[in-house]
């Protein structure tokens, strides 16, 4: 499942301090979610090929965080600002164009509350890596304790950013049936008590989305309406 793989692998961009050797996991399990999503719309093509860069990307960096271990630290300041900035704007732009896919989607389909919020975290998402571009740039007239409690600051938003769109990519693969997904079922439980709670979530869920295409073809036929 398309939503359900991009969890996995955004997950592991929560992992800030030893990134250098889990990007390249996440960026190929993310890439696999997306590249599953890229024939919805354009956004996702868009978000699959950021993270295929991205990929490319973490595995020089899963290089340069193996050399240190072995060959020492790297004593080259200009050349950590410039792999920190490249990262970071690698990620704003596939989370970027991912929360717009997300937000196009579930337009389409009617799901409450996400596309605002998709739209909401788009914005912020380009606000806190620009941040943390800019924090990254060997910037000398900034004073050192005043860097550290911005850098701090943008710890913490990226940590609440990850989880909040977490929770948005979650809500997408509980709420949105993608292309393909239509006749997958869970597998029998051998309690009985299980097997009935999934009976009647998937009636409920069934309800649900009758009533969201019976709104979409009602606010069909009234913009048809308005063109004649």
């Amino acid at each position: 499942m398309g939503f359900g793989t991009l969890f996995i692998g955004y997950f592991l961009l929560l992992n800030l301090t030893y990134y250098g050797f889990t990007d390249v996991i996440a960026a190929a399990i993310m890439l696999l979610g997306l590249y599953k999503l890229s024939s919805v719309n354009k956004q996702f093509r868009m978000a699959a090929t950021a993270t295929a860069v991205f990929l490319l990307f973490s595995l020089g960096e899963f290089g340069i965080a193996a050399y240190e271990i072995f060959a020492g630290r790297i004593d080259s300041p200009a050349l950590v600002s410039v792999v920190s900035i490249v990262r970071c704007l690698l990620i704003g732009s596939f989370t970027f164009f991912m929360l717009k896919g997300i937000e196009s989607v579930a337009k389409e389909v009617d799901v409450e509350n996400i596309p605002k919020k998709a739209s909401r975290l788009s914005k912020l998402t380009a606000v806190i890596y620009a941040a943390w571009i800019v924090l990254e740039a060997p910037l000398s007239f900034i004073n050192d304790y005043v860097l550290a409690v911005l850098s701090l600051a943008t710890i913490i938003a990226t940590i609440a950013l990850l989880a909040v769109n977490l929770t948005v990519i979650y809500g997408c693969y509980m709420r949105i049936c993608m292309p393909g997904e239509e006749n997958l079922t869970d597998k029998p439980s051998r309690f009985a008590f299980v097997n009935e709670y999934r009976s009647r979530k998937a009636e409920r869920d069934r309800e649900a989305m009758e009533e969201r295409m019976k709104l979409m073809k009602e606010r069909s036929q009234k913009k048809k309406g308005k063109h004649k």
